[in-house]
């Protein structure tokens, strides 16, 4: 994987964080935040909120690491490593028509598990915060989560067809969605909390998801037409 594509992906998934991150998980933030003791200095209040994180990012990582191990099963041919790239591409571009709200391809699955009783129940006791290690707990809970914009990368995952690479992506992705998460959780009434401005930044975050799907097709269908220096190769 280049560097280009790391940072392009970082690159999406912060713009998209102050869309999508702060509107869908928003609420469990200022939910937490109002339940930290009153005499936390700035300090131990940053502690928490990477407590929270990293939670979230764990699970990113552990979901990435598992999707580029599945897809690496099939990726041994060069032909199904192409046909993995177009299908991540074109997953990619139906997430972020979805996003755009254009189609219902992600919608139904964000709220099948956050309405379950047996979700509700351990986000309240981990809510209560008896101890740190709750947050973390909370942050794994909210990790586990369907979420449009999480599939959206998981599925660029599958290109690359890699474990590592894919753990590699979820943890860009999840150090970038953390940053506005933080900021809203030391400045709760800000721009960011906005509607309109969400929706704003949402829609340029999933044109550009669109985008590096098509970009992943396009990778993809260069695995069908290889060029003439690796035709030599081959007949070498």
């Amino acid at each position: 994987m280049e560097g280009w594509e790391l940072i392009s992906l970082f690159m999406i998934a912060l713009i998209g964080s102050f869309g999508h991150c702060i509107g869908m998980c928003g609420g469990i933030v200022l939910a937490y935040c109002s339940s930290l003791p009153k005499d936390l200095n700035k300090r131990h209040i940053l502690a928490y909120h990477l407590l929270y994180n990293f939670g979230r990012i764990s699970v990113y990582i552990v979901l990435g690491a598992i999707v580029g191990f599945l897809s690496s099963m099939f990726a041994i041919n060069p032909y199904f490593r192409g046909g993995l790239f177009i299908f991540a591409g074109i997953v990619m571009v139906l997430a972020g028509i979805s996003l755009l709200g254009k189609i219902k391809f992600l919608v139904f699955l964000e709220h099948s598990l956050q309405n379950s009783q047996w979700y509700q129940k351990e986000f309240k006791k981990f809510l209560s915060l008896k101890t740190p290690l709750n947050l973390y707990l909370l942050g794994i809970l909210n990790g586990l989560l369907p979420c449009g914009f999480v599939y959206a990368f998981l599925s660029s995952v599958v290109g690359f067809a890699n474990a590592f690479t894919g753990g590699v992506i979820m943890a860009v992705f999840g150090m970038a969605t953390m940053i506005p998460l933080l900021i809203m959780g030391f400045l709760a009434n800000t721009l960011f909390s906005q509607a309109r401005l969400r929706k704003i930044v949402m829609n340029i975050a999933a044109l550009a998801i669109v985008i590096f799907g098509v970009l992943m097709v396009q990778m993809g269908v260069k695995f069908f037409y290889p060029t003439e220096m690796e035709h030599k190769v081959h007949m070498h």
